[in-house]
């Protein structure tokens, strides 16, 4: 399930891999050396054929006996390193699985979806919240993407939501529209990049908050001002076109000696062009 702890387990290869090759050279240098200058000693030592074929016998039989233990001590040395570099691996491997437990026990008490994913988008935790919202246990998710939750547009957006906070190493918060066992629902979700004890990136992590409501009543309180704009407006135009009304049967009043019945001096007062 832990697809991100063999990230780490691949890149420690290489060094085994080195020690092999080192393990073969020291040998292969050795080997090379005894058979030129042994040879060479055996000649210069030894004239006679017999005791040059006893002496390349106890040679060979030499060279076999020091090349074991040569072999036995690179090996064990090997054997020794590579058993460490494992130690070091499974305690390396079990504080990252302390810490993926005392996270999830974390995450569970909140009441927002909290997650993370490796490097692939595969879920290495889902709280009970996030488990809440899309109906499926944690056990269900766990060591899937976002195809085996969403419908196919939704979870293509989410990966490159995903991939974007991993290639900017950094934290983004934005809005996602997603489907839930409560149908549509808007979520604000900040995800940000997953790092181990060595600051490697080995995924990212999100907590998503359930924003539905707050933007209902945003859609709501934006309609109403749009309304009341719309009916200030209109109530402007109809005042407007009562006074000019007024204006005229004004004129009307004065053209056959009659006092005006309306007073427009608050209007005057607040017209220069009537001043």
């Amino acid at each position: 399930m832990d697809s991100h702890s063999a990230y780490p387990a691949r890149k420690a290869h290489a060094p085994r891999y080195l020690d092999g090759i080192g393990v073969v050279a020291v040998y292969a240098v050795f080997a090379v050396l005894w058979i030129l200058l042994s040879d060479h000693f055996v000649a210069w030592l030894f004239k006679d054929p017999a005791e040059v074929i006893l002496a390349s016998t106890f040679k060979g039989l030499l060279f076999v006996a020091v090349t074991t233990l040569l072999l036995f001590g690179l090996v064990r040395r090997l054997v020794s390193r590579i058993q460490s570099a494992h130690r070091r691996e499974l305690v390396a491997a079990e504080e990252r699985q302390n810490a993926l437990q005392l996270l999830a026990a974390i995450a569970d008490s909140s009441d927002d979806a909290i997650y993370a994913k490796d490097l692939n988008g595969l879920y290495l935790l889902f709280n009970r919240a996030a488990s809440r919202i899309v109906g499926k246990a944690g056990a269900d998710v766990l060591g899937r993407d976002d195809r085996a939750i969403f419908p196919p547009e939704q979870a293509e957006l989410l990966m490159q939501n995903d991939r974007s906070v991993i290639e900017a190493n950094r934290l983004i918060t934005l809005e996602e529209v997603l489907t839930t066992v409560g149908g549509e629902r808007t979520f604000q979700a900040t995800k940000g990049p997953l790092k181990d004890a060595d600051g490697r990136l080995i995924g990212m992590f999100g907590i998503a908050r359930d924003i539905t409501t707050r933007k209902d009543a945003e859609s709501a309180l934006q309609r109403n001002v749009e309304e009341l704009q719309r009916f200030n407006s209109a109530s402007v135009g109809r005042e407007l076109d009562m006074i000019e009304l007024k204006r005229r049967i004004n004129a009307l009043s004065l053209q056959l000696g009659q006092t005006p019945p309306f007073d427009l001096s608050f209007v005057d007062a607040a017209d220069p062009a009537q001043c």
